[in-house]
């Protein structure tokens, strides 16, 4: 009943949970069905405002990167023809044509200086100094100071304008430790187009920074690198800290050169640089992917969106770049938006289907209600039919189907009545067959074993009569060997047995090997009525088989009708075929036994004829050790004793000593040499004190000694019968040989005689020959 009730929970649980799921699943889909264009529609929009962001931002960004560069373009093509033109002032050309010795404090050398202050005037925030160059490098005037000796013929412009007839600017180098500069050079001619120096203007490098910052303008959050030809920043709008560092760790030869041109201070290159390394890879793809996204920001996390375009007037390049994240705020905000309607969408989606679903399931939940009750065994609830749609033929159904399943489980119960009642049996039958073979396996004895497994069946399974039928030798009659009933003991007195073949279950079971059942007597054509027997109404017979004979038949009978059915057969056949394996092994136990028996007593008496005619040719029988020699001594040992010994087991002999010269008593030990059962010797162990008493361990000693000795004779004893047999058959081997090797009828049977007279001493041999009539 917990069981049960326990199964009714879980089920009751189960339609709970699909009543919830039911309703969910609704919900699932409404929400699925309005959803998901909406998603995809998002998702496309937010997909396509993306692309139109990243699309206008390359361009914007590729534009600024342009105008950038043509700042930077025009501002150094600007100074480069101003210093050109400046280079012409007749001025310097005279002062630079001058003799050494006259320059000092020479009105050449005021007006030189003069002008070379006002020139410096025209940017005094980012002009450093203006010089003139002798044409060996020395410094002859310099704004920056009143008298230098600096010779600056070691620079990087001093020989790119010395052998060119353009004027030249040179990358960002260190001025020192803390400035940074920028070199504006051109050539100063004479009258004949002579070189005679150089015009040189150092410039601060915040000027590129400057130019930049005003082509961008100063509001915006754009960041924008200039990279020499190696990659190593001139300007960083973002970063000005960062400038005359490279993007990744330079090659040694790259290295050396930015060393020597003072583009590097002389510290190692991992110092000098960043670790750019997808910034550096998409550079040098630049030229045509020159819109990229890399990270060229260390305080900025993710990654810029880069635009990069090329000065024309010198190999350098401008990377122009914004957060991307900027530019994709717009993208963000529209999904934030999205994210915010779908949600709003989701919830008005499920209110509204979550009160279509309950209207839907409403009727199915009274309706599972209903089966609940069923299923807790109250068949008389019945569901209400409110509505004509699908739900309302459902109710109809439901109760129609109730109504079969009341009507069938009264039926059912009735059933299972009756196969638990077969059941029960059936296990019973089992029961008895395993008990019954378990204690029929070990009897041996026919009687025995055929009363003992009568009396179990009938106890155990409560019949009226059981017998066990064996089928005589002849095969001519069924005889009853053992019985359990009221009318046994008379049926068994009388040697009860029916002829195979006749009428009646016995015979006819006997004569076919087939099981029969009378479920009827009064009915049954094949049944005849035994007096000793008057209650039986049923019974069944089943065939004792051993291999493909049938050699009996066990006949189980009971007081009722139909008290056994077509599987009784199946059951009690096995029980059957179990007692005819016993039964046979019975017979062939009983046919080992006596095999058994005359082997050993052929046996014992072939040793015993074997060691009397050894025996006989033995002159001395026994012989004895005193301690200090063996000598033989004379067979004379009592009959009556020697019947003792044929137990085998050792006895202690006391008797009088009747030896001339001895007094006492004899204490002796007799323990038989036993050999197949029988007593081939005796061992005599004689003890001096005659009250001492023979300890266990003391006669298994002397025991295992005549059990050795008795094997060792019999080995002795066959071993000298072989050789006496080999030494014959030698012998008769050499007279046949020598016999074999004549011709001549006379010369044969003279050699027959002679071989034989010298195998058999003292014998008179006659060999005589006559014809058919003697």
């Amino acid at each position: 009943m917990t069981q049960s009730k326990s199964a009714q929970q879980q089920n009751t649980t189960g339609r709970k949970n699909n009543r919830a799921t039911l309703q969910t699943r609704l919900v699932r889909f409404m929400l699925l069905i309005a959803l998901i264009p909406l998603i995809f529609t998002s998702y496309r929009n937010i997909i396509q405002t993306r692309q139109a962001l990243i699309n206008g931002a390359e361009i914007s960004l590729r534009s600024g990167a342009t105008q950038t560069a043509n700042s930077l373009d025009a501002f150094i093509e600007e100074t480069l023809n101003s210093v050109q033109t400046e280079a012409q002032f007749a001025d310097f050309s005279t002062y630079l044509e001058m003799d050494p010795s006259l320059r000092a404090g020479s009105p050449d050398q005021a007006h030189a200086t003069d002008l070379l202050n006002k020139l410096a005037r025209k940017d005094t925030e980012y002009i450093i100094s203006y010089a003139l160059i002798d044409a060996s490098g020395n410094v002859l005037l310099d704004t920056a100071a009143s008298v230098s000796q600096a010779n600056e013929s070691r620079e990087a412009y001093f020989p790119q304008v010395r052998f060119s007839e353009r004027p030249f600017v040179t990358a960002v180098t260190y001025a020192n430790d803390t400035t940074t500069i920028i070199h504006f050079a051109s050539k100063v001619l004479n009258e004949n187009g002579n070189y005679v120096g150089i015009l040189r203007i150092k410039y601060n490098s915040a000027i590129l920074q400057s130019v930049i910052t005003e082509s961008i303008g100063p509001s915006s959050d754009a960041a924008v690198l200039l990279l020499d030809q190696l990659n190593i920043r001139m300007a960083d709008t973002r970063y000005p800290d960062l400038v005359l560092k490279s993007i990744i760790p330079l090659e040694l030869p790259d290295y050396l050169l930015a060393v020597d041109t003072k583009r590097f201070s002389n510290l190692p290159r991992e110092e000098q640089a960043t670790n750019y390394t997808d910034f550096d890879l998409a550079l040098d793809s630049a030229s045509t992917q020159p819109f990229f996204r890399a990270e060229i920001s260390p305080d900025t996390p993710g990654d810029d969106s880069i635009a990069v375009a090329f000065l024309e007037t010198q190999p350098w390049t401008v990377a122009y770049s914004r957060p991307t994240s900027i530019f994709l705020a717009d993208v963000q905000r529209q999904i934030n938006t999205n994210i915010l309607f779908v949600i709003l969408t989701i919830l008005a989606v499920a209110i509204l289907a979550t009160l279509i679903a309950r209207t839907f399931t409403s009727p199915i939940i009274a309706l599972a209600k209903v089966a609940d009750t069923i299923s807790q065994g109250d068949f008389n609830a019945r569901a209400k039919v409110g509505t004509s749609d699908e739900i309302g033929s459902l109710a109809s159904a439901f109760n129609s189907m109730t109504d079969q399943l009341q009507s069938t489980l009264l039926g059912l119960e009735e059933r299972i009545h009756e196969r638990t009642a077969d059941l029960q049996k059936n296990t019973l039958q089992l029961e008895t067959i395993a008990d019954v073979a378990r204690e029929i396996a070990i009897i041996r004895d026919m009687s025995t074993l055929l009363n003992v497994s009568a009396n179990l069946i009938r106890e155990r399974l409560k019949y009226y009569h059981v017998g066990i039928f064996l089928v005589d030798q002849s095969g001519e009659y069924a005889i009853l060997r053992a019985a359990s009933s009221v009318g046994a003991e008379e049926m068994l007195a009388i040697n009860y047995k029916l002829k195979v073949g006749q009428k009646g279950l016995i015979g006819s079971v006997t004569k076919t090997g087939q099981a029969h059942i009378a479920l009827d007597f009064d009915t049954d054509s094949v049944h005849f009525e035994n007096p000793y027997l008057p209650e039986t109404r049923s019974e069944i017979t089943l065939p004792l088989r051993s291999r493909s004979l049938t050699i009996g038949a066990l006949d189980i009978q009971a007081n009722i009708v139909n008290a056994f059915g077509e599987r009784d057969i199946q059951t009690l056949q096995i029980l059957a075929d179990q007692l005819s394996a016993a039964i046979e092994n019975a017979q062939l136990a009983q046919q080992v036994e006596v095999t058994m028996r005359e082997l050993t007593n052929a046996n014992r008496m072939q040793t015993k004829q074997a060691w009397q005619s050894t025996v006989n040719k033995k002159d001395f029988l026994g012989f004895e050790y005193d301690g200090l020699q063996v000598s033989p001594v004379p067979h004379n040992l009592p009959i009556d004793l020697l019947k003792k010994l044929e137990s085998g087991k050792p006895i202690v002999v006391k008797q009088d000593n009747k030896q001339p010269g001895d007094d006492g008593e004899q204490n002796t030990l007799m323990v038989p040499l036993m050999l197949l059962n029988q007593v081939i010797g005796v061992i005599g162990l004689e003890q001096e004190d005659p009250d001492h008493i023979w300890t266990v361990e003391e006669i298994a000693i002397a025991q295992a000694a005549a059990n050795r000795a008795a094997l060792t004779l019999e080995n002795s004893r066959l071993l000298e019968e072989s050789q006496q047999r080999a030494t014959r058959e030698q012998a008769i081997s050499q007279i046949s040989a020598k016999i074999g090797a004549g011709t001549e009828i006379e010369a044969i049977l003279k050699t027959a005689i002679r071989e034989l007279g010298a195998q058999i001493g003292g014998a008179q041999i006659t060999v005589e020959i006559g014809s058919d009539d003697e």
